[in-house]
């Protein structure tokens, strides 16, 4: 077997004459993409097992990028010196704008994130061209996706979305996930890696190699780890595969798969009370039931028996996410002739899970839907009164099927590139909430709850929620990217239109059983890009963008133990122009982004977590916040290799948010008046956003000889309102994270064996690093008119402190 063995001194800095992984123009498709096989085809040399190059800017965190607009992108120079644990959120932390929140420094709990205040489920995310976002309320799930070893890069639009993105939800910028290619070369990789609380991970890939026009792999990955706070643990099985099919003469098609199996167990998001008194034990759910859930209260006649009390809801086995995923993507290029070209992809995602939680309704007033089910002895102590509660397992369970395709035709004529799109899906997503009895011990039978339903003769299967909602989209898309001045300016524009119907169809009895809607949108976009003296580039653009109204806001929903219904709320669709102007410097040695930018956004749909009335489980919900102003500056630069192997990387955002509108909402009305609720205005005009930190900063330095390894990445988030009356926050923090390793050279049949140790919190940064739920207001707030508005507490993740993972790898 042959081997090779880089240089060992560092090579001078040489700036590449371009950079295939960055294209002027459409980013949905990955075509579009130039692309860097790992075993052989990147910027000069040989990549390691692992694909790292020890070129790329920054250490990885940045490329020369030729967009029009402000755009980001994190390489494998970066990703594949992460702990192999990581999420896509942890990916981009480092880039501008970006702000990630999670409990666990592993990833596998997912978390948050919001780029220029704007949430996740404000937010596109694509992986492999298709759109990944949740098809009914938007949200993303960070930790079912591909695994850290088969990620090429990752590439964040910040602004708005491309013209040929896929989604009906991303009123902010978009992410763009690709998988590595296969390797031309037959052979593997592994690794594994074992860490604090008891984590331990393992990880396999295998390469067929160039097969005629065919190559392809496939790969396994087992994690497991214990909760850092509380009882608990996080167990998840994963398979990608990716194949290539390139027959010659342009044509190629690719098949990716992606399978994930997971059942975790929930952190707890604690208020700010409860925070400052438990500190982090304030994130970790209960080890044991109370002894009042298994034993009645003594007397005759016996006296009522509520098995929820003293906090039983708070048990760690029933915060549980079980949850199975698949995603099926062919992103496919067809050269029709020399000008023309066809890029189509078809995808299938299916996703089958729930988040838990229980219900406790007491025994004379049991619910379902309107139908009151009627007086049972749930809890069997021989009474049936209205302060006996029964718990039983109640899961908010999502199955989805969701097929689409993506079309687009690109001709080139003379100096134009003119592009014909349309994408069309149709996401069938069923949601339900059975009752289930939980075993004598209070454990869950199902946690999928396949079996072991509550049903009633004549009446079925009970159900908190049971909804099926229909969502049909085409959007037709056409763009034209003009060059000019030998390609030294670049002029693109283009308009899409997006149709969107939706089906909601309530099985509950007694609620409306059915709401449609339809949405219209025409979004045109534009930009600019212009080169000079070779290294600098101005660039600028304007994007609209829009959001259709969040699938449970067009359902009645129903107390289970009042039958009182809260009637469904359409959302009108939140719209925004994104305004951006900037400047790129792109030299031998370093180089630099530096952008302006702004944007104004109507009804703005501000995402949080409450709980359903009558249970535990979590219930997503939305604000709209009316008009929204923000503006501000972003900027990044990175170097190549200097002094012998280091490469820094820094980035900046300052943001300013203001919100144009005073919020609607209930009173409580003054004494004397005719009534005891009212309608006012919570003071919020001219209140900053929740959740957007006014300045965000990081910066890093890679260190890479061939053999010695290491990182340093520092980051700091401003001050956090969490509430629209500003009325609560969290303080700025800031935490540093490290890499220390060494990469062997060839050892027989073991290609470049590594062993490295990545550092998380290494100061032990004690901090809320972010809002699960924002509210209105935290304390009593007096409105416009005078009435007392209730306040409600914002709920917040707790970071998660010092950890270390330490992972071996190699090739074969």
């Amino acid at each position: 077997m042959s081997t090779m063995v880089l240089a060992q001194s560092a090579p001078q800095p040489q700036k590449p004459a371009h950079d295939s992984r960055s294209q002027s123009g459409l980013t949905a498709a990955p075509t579009d993409f130039g692309r860097v096989d790992i075993y052989g085809s990147g910027q000069g040399g040989e990549p390691t097992p692992d694909g790292v190059t020890g070129k790329d800017l920054g250490g990885g965190h940045m490329i020369e990028e030729e967009a029009v607009k402000t755009r980001s992108t994190v390489t494998r120079d970066a990703i594949a010196k992460m702990s192999p644990t990581a999420n896509p959120y942890q990916m981009i932390d480092m880039l501008p704008g970006v702000v990630i929140t999670s409990t666990d420094n592993a990833g596998l709990n997912g978390g948050n994130i919001t780029i220029r205040g704007f949430n996740s489920d404000q937010l596109g995310l694509t992986i492999e061209g298709m759109p990944v976002n949740d098809s009914g309320n938007y949200a993303l799930y960070p930790q079912e996706y591909v695994d850290a070893e088969n990620i090429e890069q990752i590439s964040i639009a910040q602004g708005s979305p491309d013209l040929d993105s896929p989604h009906i939800g991303a009123s902010g910028g978009v992410i763009n996930i690709y998988m590595r290619d296969p390797s031309k070369r037959r052979g593997g990789f592994v690794d594994f890696s074992y860490g604090m609380h008891n984590l331990s991970r393992e990880f396999a890939r295998a390469e067929s190699g160039q097969v005629g026009d065919f190559r392809g792999y496939v790969s396994y990955s087992h994690y497991h780890a214990n909760h850092w706070v509380g009882p608990g643990a996080d167990e998840r099985q994963h398979v990608d595969f990716k194949g290539v099919w390139e027959p010659g003469q342009g044509n190629r098609v690719s098949l990716s798969v992606i399978y994930n199996d997971a059942l975790n167990n929930f952190y707890a998001n604690p208020n700010l009370a409860t925070y400052s008194i438990l500190g982090d034990k304030s994130a970790g759910y209960n080890s044991s039931l109370p002894s009042s859930y298994f034993v009645p209260p003594a007397g005759s006649p016996p006296a009522a028996w509520d098995r929820s009390a003293n906090q039983a809801g708070l048990y760690y086995k029933w915060r549980i996410n079980p949850f199975r995923n698949l995603i099926v993507s062919a992103p496919s290029t067809f050269s029709l002739d020399s000008n023309l070209t066809y890029d189509a992809i078809p995808y299938f995602w299916y996703g089958y899970g729930n988040g838990g939680g229980t219900a406790s309704p007491t025994e004379n007033a049991f619910y379902y839907g309107r139908y009151n089910v009627g007086a049972a002895d749930w809890n069997g102590n021989g009474v049936i009164t209205n302060k006996d509660r029964g718990v039983y397992y109640n899961p908010s369970i999502t199955e989805t099927l969701r097929p689409g395709l993506i079309n687009k035709l690109t001709f080139q004529f003379e100096n134009h590139k003119l592009t014909l799109g349309y994408w069309f899906e149709f996401a069938n997503h069923r949601q339900t909430a059975p009752y289930a009895f939980l075993n004598a011990d209070g454990g869950v039978v199902d946690p999928f709850v396949d079996s072991g339903a509550i049903a009633l003769p004549g009446v079925g299967t009970l159900q908190r929620r049971d909804t099926l909602t229909q969502t049909v989209t085409n959007m037709g898309f056409v763009g034209d990217t003009w060059s000019l001045l030998g390609d030294a300016l670049t002029i693109e524009s283009g308009v899409k239109i997006a149709s969107i119907h939706r089906s909601i169809y309530n099985y509950l009895p007694g609620v409306t059983p059915y709401v449609g809607l339809n949405d219209l949108a025409v979004l045109p976009q534009a930009g600019f890009r212009y080169r000079f003296f070779d290294e600098h580039q101005l660039f600028g653009s304007v994007g609209t963008s829009f959001k259709s109204s969040p699938n449970f806001a067009l359902s009645d929903s129903v107390n289970n133990g009042s039958g009182v219904v809260t009637p469904a709320n359409p959302l009108k669709p939140e719209q925004s122009v994104t305004l951006e102007l900037g400047h790129r410097y792109q030299g031998e040695l370093f180089a630099t982004s530096l952008s302006l930018y702004g944007a104004h956004y109507d009804n703005q749909q501000v995402s949080t977590n409450a709980i359903f009335p009558g249970s535990t489980a979590s219930l997503s919900t939305t604000i709209n916040a009316g008009a929204v102003n923000l503006g501000g500056v972003a900027f990044e630069a990175g170097t190549r290799r200097i002094f012998g192997g280091f490469r820094p990387y820094v980035s900046a955002n300052y943001l300013q948010t203001r919100l144009l509108n005073n919020l609607s909402t209930t009173a409580t009305a003054r004494a004397g008046a005719p009534v005891p609720t009212v309608f006012d205005f919570l003071p919020t005009k001219g209140k900053h956003l929740p959740r957007a930190p006014e300045w965000t900063g990081a910066i890093g330095v890679d260190y890479d000889d061939d053999h010695i390894i290491g990182n340093l990445a520092a980051k700091v988030v401003s001050r956090q309102y969490s509430t629209f009356t500003n009325d609560e926050s969290i303080p700025a923090y800031a935490r540093l994270d490290a890499m220390i390793g060494y990469r062997f050279d060839d050892l027989g049949l073991a290609r470049r064996p590594e062993l490295r140790v990545n550092f998380h919190n290494i100061t032990n940064t004690r901090a809320l690093t972010g809002q699960n739920g924002v509210t209105s207001n935290a304390s009593a707030t007096r409105g416009i008119y005078g009435n007392v508005i209730a306040g409600g507490a914002p709920t917040y993740y707790v970071g998660q402190g010092f950890s270390a993972t330490a992972t071996f790898s190699m090739g074969f």
